[in-house]
């Protein structure tokens, strides 16, 4: 694949996506007022927070709270995962029937000991018979494309996740998500982008995943493995820019940083949008995070990130927000 074809559209079955950059799933940060800020700066499509089976399936509400998409954001992918086959099948029947999403994503990568403990995310790499009959189960139950993310491998050296892809087409999966990780390994350990090009060979469409920090990395990747297309991650933290600037590296060779201004209008676009989906407390919770992503790296972060988790008050944050910047322009004079 070349460095344009991420620019080009892709189908998965019935869902037409207008690029080949793809927002991850992450449980806790992709929410609805960040996919719409994800979508904004150029995502092809957006990802909700993996959601439980059981719990969908039980009524949850909080769950019900995770599938609400936001204003335009189509296509919409929603990631379940879960043990049991019968549970994953019947939401994946409530979420087509209930018009929901546009497709459909097992989750089989999730290294998490919690959800590993549920026999549920990388554990299904442990137990073929169970992770085949999921997907079998959640294919037959839908007409909506599904598609499954994985990690390359259990431990280094048994590449078992490569190994179950041939299988995971063959059972009417559309498409697969690889994390060139194994699932033993932590975020810190390089991923090997080696695994995404054998796996590239065994079933397409197939996104790349992992170490995707900078433009010049999602042109890389491509390039390099001959996948279908990117799905960054962890890059996208406090720097939801990052598809655009892809896109204008891929256009004209080369990229525009963010500007100081247009940083922080972010932020307030972003803080807006999450007071107003969550309400003030749990709004002004969820962005702290946001925030002091979006501040990596500027000087005085350290005490503006410190005052930010002491605020409650809506109004305390954008003043604070207001602040910071003024005191940062300054020090560009």
């Amino acid at each position: 694949m070349n460095s344009s074809d991420l620019l080009a559209p892709i189908n998965i079955e019935t869902c037409r996506i207008p690029n080949r950059l793809f927002a991850a799933p992450m449980a806790g940060i992709s929410d609805l007022p960040f996919r719409s800020i994800l979508k904004s700066f150029g995502a092809g499509l957006t990802f909700s927070e993996m959601i439980s089976a059981e719990a969908f399936v039980r009524g949850h509400q909080k769950t019900r709270g995770i599938l609400r998409r936001a204003k335009g954001e189509t296509p919409f992918a929603v990631q379940i995962f879960g043990g049991n086959p019968v549970a994953m099948a019947e939401t994946a029947r409530r979420l087509e029937a209930e018009g929901l999403c546009d497709l459909i994503d097992i989750n089989a990568g999730c290294p998490v000991k919690k959800v590993m403990r549920g026999g549920a995310g990388a554990a299904l790499l442990g137990d073929r018979e169970r992770f085949f009959e999921i997907v079998k189960r959640v294919v037959r139950a839908v007409s909506l494309p599904v598609t499954v993310k994985l990690r390359a491998c259990r431990t280094p050296g048994d590449l078992d996740g490569l190994e179950v892809i041939p299988v995971l087409f063959d059972l009417g999966a559309r498409g697969v998500f690889l994390h060139a990780r194994c699932v033993s390994w932590n975020f810190t350990h390089p991923p090997e982008w080696a695994w995404i090009e054998r796996a590239a060979c065994l079933g397409r469409p197939l996104i790349g995943n992992g170490g995707i920090f900078a433009p010049e990395d999602a042109v890389a990747m491509i390039s390099s493995t001959g996948c279908d297309g990117v799905m960054i991650a962890r890059g996208y933290l406090g720097n939801p820019w990052i598809f655009r600037q892809v896109c204008q590296l891929v256009e004209t060779g080369k990229w525009t940083p963010v500007s100081l201004g247009e940083r922080f209008e972010t932020m307030r676009r972003h803080l807006e949008m999450s007071l107003d989906v969550f309400g003030e407390r749990q709004g002004i919770l969820r962005m702290r995070k946001h925030l002091s992503w979006y501040v990596k790296g500027l000087a005085g972060n350290a005490g503006f990130r410190r005052r930010m988790n002491s605020l409650t008050r809506s109004g305390e944050v954008f003043s604070e927000i207001d602040r910071y910047f003024e005191s940062l322009k300054e020090r560009e004079h």
